[in-house]
């Protein structure tokens, strides 16, 4: 690895590790008063994000000679690790799915795809998630820092809680909720010798979770001007 290679990997190691946590706490801080564009928006904003943070993260990996597709498929106990994973968390999850949507949260908004178009774009920025969140974090940052502090354990403490606290606008009960799942999707990679699991629990978790929302919230919740209000006057 040459000094771009180094340079770049520093670059990563500060933007994932630092920038991206400041910037989801200070958004969270303004959540409840910000003006909510159009879903369709916000999912085309998203699916933008999530591809350029993809992308830096592969040119990162290149440079930095970190090796994230290799070519063999994932083990039998990785699958089956995978499909228990997502059972389990689509079982816990769907409790507070349900009571996230009848206490009104706000952000829940977002994750209620409610037409054709807005459920093919949020399938799209689930793949997106899937993908890249996994390049990212399980792949190019977790060895990025293994590298530096010389211990696998430490590198995967580091990105649990910088993955969690990215999500942070979600709500800090979310960060907690989050840092299990980032844990079993290194575990997961771990069992399976390679990201291709992990992703594709995340990509299908993601989907569940956004199509599930749309369900339990359809008629309830309307938004006008940037503003959200209920349909029944809640």
């Amino acid at each position: 690895m040459g000094r771009i290679g180094v340079a770049l990997g520093a670059v990563h190691l500060v933007f994932f590790g630092l920038v991206v946590p400041v910037v989801a706490i200070r958004s969270r801080r303004t959540l409840a008063n910000r003006f909510l564009a159009p879903r369709k928006r916000q999912y085309r904003a998203m699916i933008i994000q999530l591809a350029m943070f993809a992308g830096f993260s592969l040119l990162i990996a290149f440079y930095s000679s970190v090796e994230l597709f290799p070519r063999r498929l994932p083990s039998m106990e990785g699958a089956a690790a995978g499909l228990i994973v997502l059972v389990t968390a689509v079982l816990v999850m769907r409790p507070l799915w349900r009571k996230a949507v009848e206490e009104y949260q706000r952000i829940v908004y977002l994750f209620m795809p409610s037409d054709r178009t807005e459920r093919l774009l949020w399938i799209v920025a689930a793949a997106l998630a899937g993908f890249g969140e996994e390049v990212t974090w399980r792949g190019v940052q977790t060895a990025l820092l293994t590298r530096l502090t010389g211990s696998a354990a430490a590198a995967i403490a580091l990105c649990i809680a910088m993955f969690a606290l990215s999500h942070v606008e979600q709500g800090w009960k979310s960060v907690i909720i989050i840092a299990p799942f980032a844990a079993a999707f290194h575990l997961l990679v771990w069992l399976s010798g390679s990201l291709y699991v992990a992703m594709a629990v995340h990509f299908l978790y993601d989907s569940i979770a956004g199509l599930a929302y749309a369900r339990l919230g359809r008629g309830q919740w309307t938004i006008d001007n940037g503003q959200l209000t209920m349909r029944n006057g809640g």
